[in-house]
């Protein structure tokens, strides 16, 4: 599930929506794909308030009517006011902890692209120690195989990143053939030690990949999503029982619960919207290929 998506179609077709669609259309221009990328943002917000609205609207006739077809009592009142209560204590439980998931997937994937980058660079000085014409050769390889893990934390398109995803592991076994030929020649600490470094380096690769694919559970959003339509229904049906409208604090109340489902589905998206990856690790890694000494 990736940000920029209307949620509900998403979630429950699991299809590329309009939105999708528009960032994929501007995606050949950086400044286009920005803002098609934001407008889908708010594109999916609205759709979200929208949706809130109504069951708040549904909820708010719901009570209305229930207090027309009947007084109600001050017990009743209060029983309904307990429940409402509870059901939103519920909800903000489960929207805290779904942030909580998204956020730390989050903080996984940029973490893991300092520890690739470093690795990747340990490697490279490492594989510097030795002459010609292993260490320069395994040099340039890890240089061609730096630029592929950068294409793949930058890459949107599906077919592409899987083209690239076939490259790596071509690149790997080319590679660790490079090592393993130095290890066969040389069995000494310097050659362990580059042994390690480049495991190290192809083991980061595939965290990365299963940092990427993985999500939030798709359940925790539909309960978020449909615990808050039963949540906000509840409260404006308490709203109509009393019978005056809070329309003010409700749509205070609808912008923030909205916006907090849209820092899920922005913090569930790696390669698309507003908090994506930085991939600068990697780029200063690349910068000190060319400043360093070979």
């Amino acid at each position: 599930m990736t940000l920029g998506e209307i949620v509900i179609a998403r979630i429950l077709l699991y299809t590329d929506t309009f939105p999708v669609a528009i960032v994929e259309v501007g995606r050949s221009q950086a400044g286009v794909a920005v803002a098609l990328t934001l407008a889908s943002l708010v594109l999916t917000w609205a759709v979200l308030f929208v949706v809130l609205l109504g069951a708040g609207e549904v909820g708010y006739r719901s009570g209305r009517y229930r207090r027309r077809a009947a007084p109600v009592e001050d017990a009743e009142r209060a029983t309904i006011g307990t429940l409402v209560a509870a059901m939103s204590t519920l909800l903000a439980f489960a929207l805290g902890l779904t942030i909580s998931f998204a956020q730390s997937r989050f903080e996984t994937r940029r973490d893991l692209v300092v520890q690739e980058a470093n690795a990747i660079g340990t490697a490279w000085l490492r594989a510097g120690l030795f002459d010609a014409p292993e260490g320069p050769a395994l040099r340039g390889l890890i240089e061609s195989y730096t630029q592929t893990r950068l294409a793949y934390l930058v890459t949107t398109e599906r077919p592409a990143i899987a083209e690239i995803l076939h490259r790596t592991n071509s690149q790997q076994t080319d590679i660790w053939r490079e090592v393993n030929a130095i290890a066969r020649k040389r069995a000494d600490p310097m050659a362990a030690s580059l042994v390690a470094s480049v495991n190290d380096m192809i083991d980061l690769s595939m965290s990365q990949h299963f940092a990427f694919a993985n999500r939030v559970p798709v359940y925790l959003l539909l309960a978020v999503l449909f615990g808050s339509m039963l949540s906000i229904g509840a409260m404006q049906f308490q709203f109509g029982i009393g019978g005056r409208r809070q329309p003010v604090l409700s749509g205070l109340l609808l912008f923030m619960w909205t916006g907090a489902i849209i820092l899920i589905i922005d913090l569930n998206r790696p390669r698309l919207g507003e908090l994506r990856i930085d991939p600068a690790p990697l780029i200063w890694t690349i910068q000190g290929f060319g400043s360093s000494p070979r």
